[in-house]
């Protein structure tokens, strides 16, 4: 008979003693013996609660808990014991020295930014105080990455209300009622989990400022403005209302933003969040066509043509300590256009092929979702069940002006309902967990072009379905998952099981993972049956607080698409078709990294660096044919392989004193492969420097500098003849920004040049004006934007064995005016 010992633990609550007020980052100590020997420590939550566990230490136990302000309370303590622990305020005095609080301070996996610090006079939202933070950048999209890595949840007050779709947070939530920002590094989000099973996701968290908490802000804004472009565009509107409410116990954001201004309002709708280690992966959903892409190597306001009305409701209700329902619905109806035109170079081993086109696009689209989350994350369970339905309509219409005019229209619409279930529970020393995942989509599509009249339907189930064990036993823990999935649709159905096994190993500064998933997999009415292992390993070496090195090294085996059971050609617009072989097509991958990491919160300094390599073997390789004006893209069952390597990294240096934030994002990258045209298999290189550096400077409250720049640099070479000329693509963006009194001025400038061809190149500049008032609750913007009235821009751009020289219409000039007033 063996005796399982249960590992204790110390808890408690502290508060102050004449406010009952919960005390926040009180240091709590665990101490031994007369001579108070250091055992372990700790720092309170934000509701005043501590956690130590003991571990083997049983007797002589005496706790301290310090604050500065507060005098330092000490007592013996028993195993198991829950303390309600009141401090009393000390009132002390510095002679002859000046205490400077940091805008940024840590505690072990949790780095704190006092907002106070870094907000200006011209900040709105979070967002804009949020890019200012060393360490911390935001992305064209909202995206926010910390130390190089994207994070994987977004919390407000410890509640995630948006479920990722945190630009709702971001650009609405006013700056001043924020009063930390915690970037929550080695998050693992689920608690049962976080002593047993460790994590290198990134999470963000909001606390606002205790005069906001539960209070309704509500704003409404409304504008119009005129345009110097083409006559139906020349009356601007813009209308914007929302409202939001967020506590500790229930939150709430209602959302509408509509404008033919520019301005991109379908972001908002936008899921951010990286799919961390938590969630279970999902398939990709296979499609036949998509709709054509309006983009450019420009500000997106700048080329946007386009009416948008975007609607979203978040609600999310506690209900107790550990659950909570969350609901979350939106609806976006867009419509956008754009007058463009390009000459495509396809470059062979001795031979160009031009082709040249205009067009003028016009896409319209209408998405809605509807999403119920339950979770009740305790401490001994943990179940979350989440069901979205969503269904989106989109049509192009694009009118060709080559030599002759047509039209091509393309229709793509899905329906789509998904369930994801996952429990866990402890089951005397195990921890057991059962996950089920089920996925419908429905997806018509339709292509009309001249004589093209083409209809492609697709009806797609998956399910995943597995039940696991984990065991942690001193500094070892293991995983053992087994499950199956099946895709049924009317393609091709087919299933497979899987067996993952994962060891993970914590001593004291190192950490080991090593997975070995086992599947096979078997394609009914199909050739293809195959067992696949994908075995990898991570080292990660945790030198101190500031220094983390990792090497992660794995081999990984992916299938396609069931689309590339579908072997009969299909076009996807007027020029490209498509025809696949009918096999599956298979991937198989070694990828090596190795990564460094720096941060120091007292200096406000971060770095990463990346080296990664991989290789890629494929049993199909793309062949490209010329014919009739059209580019066929055939799949053929031929073996080839790929190999490049990346080196890419973040600095960020923040300077108290200046009130300012540089950084730099880098990459360098490098490229082989290879592609059939025209029979003949040909070897192409591409080399690639990417460099994004970033100034946010706010030498004084009244006034506010923002630089930042990106330059790519790349080139390629195809065969042993044909060079591609490296091409310098540099964008510059200022933004200037003085207030006084009630006024705000702000000036934009932005600069533009592009390589067009080794002797050519364009430089161009768009400059904007604005002012602003703002009185109490009021608010007034006054905008002048591209003043210099430049309606087109010219630009070149290299993919593989390509080029695309093209043109694009741009907005002119406009003239704005809004109302904005806060309830």
């Amino acid at each position: 008979m063996g005796i399982q010992a249960q590992e204790t633990a110390l808890r408690g609550v502290v508060t102050d003693a004449s406010t009952q007020q919960a005390i926040e980052t009180a240091t709590v100590k665990l101490l031994k013996g007369s001579n108070e020997r250091f055992i372990a420590y700790t720092f309170t939550d934000s509701k005043g609660g501590f956690s130590i566990p003991l571990g083997k230490e049983t007797d002589s136990l005496y706790v301290a808990i310090s604050l500065l302000g507060y005098k330092t309370h000490k007592q013996a303590i028993r195993p198991g014991e829950n303390l309600r622990i009141k401090l009393e305020t000390e009132v002390f005095n510095l002679r002859e020295v000046v205490v400077r609080p940091g805008r940024v301070w840590g505690r072990q996996d949790t780095i704190n930014y006092d907002v106070s610090q870094f907000i200006g006079n011209t900040d709105e939202s979070i967002k804009d105080v949020i890019s200012k933070l060393p360490g911390v950048d935001i992305d064209t999209h909202g995206k926010i990455s910390y130390n190089g890595k994207d994070i994987s949840k977004f919390y407000v007050e410890g509640m995630d209300l948006v479920d990722g779709r945190y630009n709702q947070i971001t650009k609405n939530l006013q700056a001043r009622s924020v009063e930390t920002v915690q970037v929550l590094d080695n998050h693992q989000p689920i608690k049962m989990l976080k002593d047993k099973l460790k994590v290198e996701d990134v999470a963000i968290n909001l606390k606002l400022r205790p005069e906001f908490r539960d209070k309704w802000m509500i704003y409404l804004s409304g504008g119009a403005g005129t345009s110097s472009g083409n006559p139906a565009d020349d009356v601007l509107w813009m209308g914007d209302l929302n409202a939001m409410q967020l506590s500790r116990n229930n939150q709430s954001v209602y959302i509408y933003k509509g404008n033919n201004m520019g301005n991109d309002a379908t972001t908002e709708q936008m899921m951010l969040v990286s799919q961390g280690s938590h969630l279970l992966s999902k398939p990709s959903i296979p499609v036949f066509l998509s709709q054509p892409s309006l983009s450019a190597p420009l500000k997106t306001e700048r080329l946007l043509f386009n009416n948008v009305h975007t609607l979203s409701a978040n609600r999310l209700y506690k209900v107790n300590e550990s659950g909570q329902l969350r609901i979350n619905a939106g609806y976006t109806h867009d419509y956008r256009k754009q007058e463009r035109g390009s000459q495509t170079r396809y470059f062979q081993e001795q031979d160009t092929i031009y082709m040249t086109e205009e067009s003028h696009t016009r896409i319209r689209s209408d998405k809605a979702e509807l999403g119920f989350n339950f979770e009740n994350n305790g401490a001994s369970q943990y179940l979350t069940n989440q069901f979205s339905a969503t269904g989106n309509m989109e049509k192009s219409i694009i009118d060709f002006y080559n030599d002759d005019t047509f039209r091509q229209q393309v229709r793509t619409n899905t329906l789509g309902l998904k369930n994801d279930l996952r429990s866990l529970w402890n089951q005397g020393r195990y921890t057991l967990e059962l996950r089920s995942l089920i996925q419908y989509s429905h997806i018509p599509s339709e292509l009309n072009v001249n004589a093209i009249q083409q209809k492609m339907n697709l009806n797609y189930l998956y399910t995943d379905n597995s039940f696991s064990f984990l065991k942690k036993k001193g500094d070892i823990t293991q995983r053992y998952t087994g499950g199956a999935t099946t895709q049924t649709s009317n393609i091709k159905n087919g299933y497979s099981v899987y067996i993952n096994p994962m060891w993970q190993a914590n001593l004291n500064k190192w950490q080991g993972t090593f997975t070995a998933p086992l599947r096979w997999t078997q394609f009914i009415l199909g050739d293809y049956s195959r067992p696949t292992v994908n075995p990898s390993l991570s080292l990660l070496y945790t030198y101190n607080y500031a220094w983390r090195f990792r090497f992660h090294g794995g081999y990984q085996e992916n299938q396609g698409s069931i689309t590339d059971f579908y072997n009969s050609p299909y076009h996807t617009d007027y020029r490209y078709v498509i025809w696949k072989s009918g096999t599956l097509s298979i991937q198989r991958r070694q990828l090596y990294a190795l990564y460094a990491e720096y941060k120091n919160t007292v200096k406000e300094f971060f770095a990463t660096l990346s080296l990664s390599h991989s290789r890629i073997w494929y049993n199909h390789i793309q062949e490209r044919l010329f014919q009739n004006e059209q580019i066929i893209l055939a799949s053929r069952n031929l073996s080839t392989s790929s190999t490049g390597w990346t080196l890419n990294g973040t600095l960020s240096k923040g300077i108290f004193d200046w009130r300012l934030k540089a950084s730099l994002n880098y990459q360098l990258s490098e490229y082989r492969a290879e592609q059939l045209s025209e029979g003949e298999q040909l070897p192409y290189k591409s080399r690639h420097i990417l460099l994004e550096p970033k100034i946010n400077w706010n030498p004084c409250k009244p006034l506010d500098i923002n630089y930042e720049s990106s330059i790519r640099y790349g080139g390629s070479y195809v065969g042993q003849f044909t060079k591609l000329d490296p091409l310098w693509n540099v964008v510059q963006k200022l933004n200037l920004y003085y207030s006084f009194t009630l006024i705000e001025l702000g000036f934009t400038a932005d600069h533009y040049y592009n390589d067009i061809s080794r002797e050519k190149s364009i430089h161009a500049f768009l400059i904007d004006a604005s002012l602003r008032w703002k009185s109490g609750s009021w608010q007034i913007d006054l905008a002048a934007n591209n003043l210099l009235n430049k309606k087109q821009y010219n630009y070149t751009q290299y993919s593989t064995s390509e080029s695309y020289t093209s043109w694009i219409n741009i907005r002119g000039r406009e003239f704005r005016a809004s109302v904005r007033y806060r309830f």
